[in-house]
């Protein structure tokens, strides 16, 4: 009974939440709308570097914290004849430093989620349609574990005024964070921002305030469930290049709430984990039939062809 009241109770929080967000009044300027849409082409590749900081905490024990500066691979293999893209990510290289408490920093330059790809199905819109990954039968965390801030999350449909706001609800299974792939479902209240120029980029942004609740299920090597079910709540910003509709610049922030339940012959031991994770993901270069895109050419190739008109005179 006691479970059934706090069910009831979530669900009232979501439903007046969600009549809530869907009446936001200030829209700011009527002439400016943003639609906001992934395309990715068949042979796209593009290189992400992603910075980040996680904060764990287990009962009274020191916090664990840890820096992690990561690149990956994101890429389209393939696009569909109803436009669904068929895309695949493989972390490449990977830094950490990490410690609790007065313990000694720990440097690693290494991960078992380094070189594994996964792979899944993404229309426009960020709606997921299935997903695969190398090596299924074996179980893994990507470094920042099961219930990171989502990059693709689904956007809805439409064209909104700059800083409108609209409600997006989805349930997905997120390959990249792990595998078995940890599900997530969530509510997002988004808002339009104006558009900015970053990164040489002419990009539209969007923010959105999520809700979630995540559960990952995987076996010990002595074959133990294990069960994390954590409550999400997180916030995020998106610069998107409105020639592209590519990600360009991602900020994410989620404060999870884990309870962590390990199966074993005598019952089952509860763990309460609190993780905080904050993260930055940049392109820093793509490869593409429409272009190439990457850093800014060096000043020094500008200084030559100066030097060059120069003895012409």
């Amino acid at each position: 009974m006691k479970c059934f009241f706090t069910i009831a109770c979530l669900l009232f929080i979501a439903f007046s939440h969600n009549l809530s967000a869907q009446q936001f009044s200030d829209l700011v300027n009527a002439k400016d709308s943003s639609r906001y849409v992934y395309t990715f082409i068949k042979g796209d590749t593009l290189l992400y570097e992603a910075v980040s900081r996680d904060s764990i905490l287990v009962d009274k024990q020191p916090p664990l914290l840890r820096d992690r500066k990561e690149r990956f691979l994101l890429s389209c293999d393939s696009v569909d004849a109803k436009g669904r893209m068929y895309l695949s990510q493989r972390l490449i290289d990977i830094t950490s430093s990490e410690y609790a408490g007065i313990s000694q920093l720990i440097d690693r330059k290494s991960h078992e989620w380094k070189n594994i790809k996964i792979s899944f199905i993404m229309d426009s819109t960020g709606k997921r349609y299935g997903f695969t990954a190398e090596d299924s039968a074996k179980a893994r965390l990507s470094p920042g574990s099961a219930f990171q801030p989502l990059m693709f999350q689904y956007l809805g449909q439409g064209d909104h005024l700059i800083n409108s706001g609209w409600i997006a609800e989805d349930t997905v299974d997120a390959p990249e964070f792990g595998i078995p792939a940890p599900m997530i479902r969530y509510l997002s209240s988004m808002r339009a921002r104006p558009l900015i120029d970053t990164l040489d980029f002419a990009c539209s942004q969007f923010e959105s305030t999520i809700s979630a609740q995540g559960t990952y299920l995987t076996k010990t090597q002595s074959g133990q469930n294990i069960r994390n079910n954590a409550v999400i709540a997180g916030y995020a910003r998106m610069a998107m290049s409105e020639k592209l509709h590519i990600p360009i610049h991602f900020f994410g922030t989620n404060e999870n709430k884990n309870t962590m339940i390990i199966e074993t012959s005598k019952g089952n031991i509860e763990q309460k984990v609190r993780h905080y994770v904050t993260t930055y993901i940049t392109l820093q270069k793509m490869v593409s039939s429409r272009g190439t895109y990457g850093p800014v050419p060096n000043v020094k190739v500008k200084s030559a062809k100066k030097s060059k008109v120069k003895k012409k005179k």
